[in-house]
């Protein structure tokens, strides 16, 4: 019986004499067609063939290629080349709809006092709209300029999953792989998953910008399929929850699958407390009084409380409990009770019939389809306690592992859903902030990033300008260009176009770098113009056009750059297959093969083994202590010592709040402490109850940061230790080679964990100390002050004042603010380290 090779003809590359090019890509045709097979069934019947055969083959053509190479891209390629390159039909992108919109940003408008003639604009209307359209693809445009999107590396990854189909396929004729249990059975399992591989490497896109800034437009461009992230079409629904847009995997058959995650019951807890919070805000007694001279405020809690109704209506329509009249009480004891009848309502919610432990999944054939099932499932009223949900399709930008994720607005009015948005935008690689390209100087929204970001996360943020083209058309035209053909009226208007969008985005970029760049502690921002406009109509220009439309679009130029965003974790996860995983699938099978050879097999003292797991596992305990010990005597400790001074610093800054007039002292406490007005400026009182202790503390965390690196490379020096002393004592007992090379790898799947475990600790790490010391929305002083805030706010008619000031001076003379803050530290780091270090011990065993 013979087994096919997997690999097509076209793949082998030869010298000049015939002989396979050791710099080729791994060449599976150069196997004897039944190899494998034989060897298997000849170990079946105790026969002795020449094994390792296999396994030289993968290490000489391993060998040949330098995946250590870090020189950049030698062989350009697109996304054709990418390894997981698949023939499937994909739905997208669907053929666009020629309305009048087929010709954007080709209307007449005028422009220096001039206009179009409509019989301009009528020539683009005969254009032929679908010419061209085949001859632009996503998948041709160029990937960066990195070691992973090298075209020989993508065929080396190529060619190493179909070694493992063919080990597979030999493996499935096989009696002994048919049975689960038995080594080959595992051999056998271990071959299915890597024929299939699919790297497990991620970044995620947060993409972050005010309403109307262009969010969906953008992420439709870059997913290169119209109208699937819709703008504003379920009202509160869209902007309340994040949407995720991730890589269709082989384990998803359909071409959308839609996976909805709900809130589950403390969350859900929270978010009725702060919808009914910000309702009932509006009708406490005195507050046309309080803010008749606060029209902007006002009108921001008016906002608030109305959408807050709107949305518990969505939650429980019609419900007597959930009515106006019921929920505006302002009796004692009236808000407990409310809320409690509120949670138990939520107890009995009805979700979808075919949800699972909560969440529920939906599957959809086109674009149109996948957004009518998620407004379906918004109608229902749900989309309030819905956390995230999850869109996975085929998109070209989205092929190399980028995860886009649409995030609610920033200035969402719930306080729950800002946070949980603030928390989410922190553990995001990358920040998209979007902005409109008319007002992106002055906007807000990029200097409230800039503020509300950390120092360790500013140098992944992008600013991203939307709409390039709302300035498109010049009116002044020459005679040809108004008579000739319209083809050529469009190449011509095409090109001036460009020009001067050219000219436009390098002044507007010029002008983001020398306002911002400034601010930042890293050296440089990334800043992308793109007009999502100009790109959705190239496809209707002619081919000449419409080079120059995409190009002046920047879209293929952002879709190249989310690409980079991942291309080194891709680089380390596909070395990690080729070199470990794949390489640890042929060592484990010619182990098998040279054991099934031996009249007498050569069997491995299990005390070594058993020597070796217990090591590891004490490496592992040491690092966590002594991680645990650095938290406590470089965060901890210090916190302790200092605490009386932070806290007399607090009460200091407090007594300055309280010559306030009383308007402006509860205008404070209503913005939870961080507000502006005409009498004190913009202050922030979170920070200033901090000040004393971030000052302070910031050098005791950046010398943890410092401490913590040597710690990490002492792990990972350890384990490599441990692991050679292994192979030391196998080697003097005359342990075969191959059982030696598989404990090599061994060592290397675990440095490879550790490596992207510390990564990710680390980003954690810096989350919590962003947290302990920041006055964002999502900071730990924030948290602790709020239920004082509130309850200043509650103060109504005379004496209002005095009582305000003796709700804060009750709460800061307690003096537990700073060791609640050294607490959470503690408590949140602990957390983390034992999280992650149960994960590397489950890999030794």
């Amino acid at each position: 019986m013979r087994i096919p090779p997997k690999q097509a003809a076209e793949d082998v590359s030869e010298t000049s004499d015939g002989e396979s090019d050791p710099t080729s890509p791994l060449d599976v045709t150069s196997l004897d067609e039944s190899t494998l097979l034989i060897s298997v069934e000849s170990a079946e019947t105790s026969e002795h063939p020449a094994s390792g055969k296999l396994a030289d083959l993968v290490q000489a053509q391993l060998a040949g290629l330098d995946l250590g190479s870090n020189d950049g891209l030698q062989t350009p390629s697109t996304a054709r080349d990418l390894y997981d390159a698949s023939p499937r039909a994909s739905p997208s992108p669907e053929p666009r709809q020629h309305q009048d919109r087929s010709i954007p940003d080709l209307t007449p408008v005028e422009t220096d006092g001039e206009q179009l003639s409509n019989d301009f604009v009528a020539d683009f209307q005969h254009l032929d709209l679908a010419q061209g359209r085949k001859t632009y693809s996503v998948k041709d445009e160029p990937l960066p300029v990195m070691p992973v999107f090298d075209k020989k590396f993508q065929d080396c990854l190529k060619s190493g999953k179909a070694i493992a189909d063919y080990i597979h396929a030999g493996l499935d004729a096989c009696s002994l792989a048919t049975e689960g249990d038995s080594e080959l059975g595992r051999l056998r399992a271990r071959a299915a998953r890597l024929r299939s591989y699919e790297s497990p490497a991620t970044r995620f896109i947060g993409i972050v910008g005010d309403s109307a800034a262009g969010k969906s437009s953008l992420i439709n461009s870059l997913l290169d399929i119209p109208d699937l992230a819709h703008k504003d079409d379920h009202g509160s629904a869209v902007t309340s929850f994040v949407t995720e847009y991730h890589r269709r995997s082989l384990r998803h058959e359909a071409p959308f699958t839609i996976e909805v995650e709900y809130c589950n019951e403390a969350e859900i807890n929270e978010q009725l407390h702060e919808l009914l919070v910000s309702y009932r805000e509006l009708y406490q007694p005195g507050i046309e009084k309080e803010l008749e001279n606060n029209e902007q405020l006002y009108q921001e809690i008016e906002k608030k409380s109305t959408v807050a109704a709107s949305t518990l209506q969505s939650i429980f329509p019609d419900h007597p409990e959930a009515t106006p009249i019921r929920m505006k009480d302002q009796s004692d004891g009236a808000f407990e009770q409310i809320l409690e009848n509120l949670k138990r309502l939520a107890a009995l919610i009805e979700w979808p019939a075919d949800a699972k432990n909560g969440r529920w999944t939906a599957t959809a054939a086109s674009a149109a389809e996948c957004h009518d099932k998620v407004a379906y499932f918004m109608k229902k009223g749900l989309w309030p306690l819905t956390n995230v949900v999850r869109i996975y399709l085929n998109a070209q930008v989205l092929k190399t592992g980028v995860i886009l994720a649409d995030l609610p607005g920033y200035r969402d009015i719930n306080l729950a859903r800002v946070r949980k948005a603030e928390q989410y935008l922190l553990r995001c690689h990358e920040v998209f902030i979007v902005a409109n390209i008319n007002r992106v100087i002055s906007d807000q929204s990029v200097e409230r990033f800039d503020i509300d970001l950390p120092a360790a996360e500013k140098k992944y943020k992008t600013v991203v300008n939307s709409e390039a083209g709302k300035r498109a058309l010049r009116a002044k035209k020459t005679a040809w260009e108004r008579n000739g053909s319209a083809a050529a009226a469009q190449i011509a208007d095409t090109e001036y176009k460009y020009l001067f969008v050219s000219a436009r985005n390098t002044t507007v970029e010029r002008a983001l770098r020398q306002r911002y760049e400034t601010s930042l502690t890293t050296l440089s921002i990334n800043v992308f113009c793109v007009g999502n406009r100009d790109y959705e109509g190239a496809e209707y220009r002619s081919q000449e056009a419409r080079q120059k439309a995409l190009k002046g679009s920047g879209i293929p130029d952002l879709r190249r750059f989310c690409h980079s965003i991942v291309g080194h974790a891709q680089y380390d996860a596909s070395i990690h297959f080729l070199e470990v995983e794949l390489a640890s699938l042929v060592q484990s099978l010619e182990v098998w093969l040279s054991v099934s050879e031996q009249e007498k097999p050569v069997t491995v003292d299990p005390q070594i083994i058993t020597d070796l797991q217990a090591n590891l596992e004490q490496e592992i305990e040491n690092y966590a202590e002594d991680t645990e010990d650095m938290i406590e005597s470089g965060i901890a400790d210090p916190m302790m010592r200092h605490d009386r001074g932070f806290n007399d610093h607090a009460l200091e800054m407090s007594q300055e709040w309280t010559g306030w007039h009383w308007t402006s002292y509860k205008a404070f406490c209503r913005q939870n402490g961080n507000y502006c007005t005409q009498a004190v400026g913009a202050r922030s009182w979170n920070a200033e109850l901090l000040g004393n202790m971030t000052e302070t503390m910031l050098e005791e965390w950046r010398s943890l940061h410092q401490i913590l690196g040597p710690l990490d490379r002492h792990l990972q020096k350890s384990i490599a230790n441990d692991c050679k002393e292994m192979r030391d004592k196998l080697k003097a007992l005359g342990a075969p080679d191959t059982v030696i090379a598989s404990f090599r790898l061994k060592e290397r799947e675990l440095l490879y964990l550790l490596k992207d475990i510390i990564f990710e600790t680390t980003r954690e790490i810096q989350n919590i100390e962003f947290n302990a010391l920041g006055d964002h929305i999502s900071s730990f002083i924030l948290d602790l002050m709020i239920p004082t805030y509130r309850a200043c706010t509650a103060e109504t008619g005379k004496g209002t004042m005095a009582r305000m000031h003796s709700t804060m001076k009750r709460r800061l003379d307690k003096r537990d603010l700073f060791i609640l803050i050294r607490n959470r530290v503690k408590e949140q780091t602990g957390e983390l380290f034992e999280q992650k270090m149960d994960t590397l011990r489950e890999s030794v065993v």
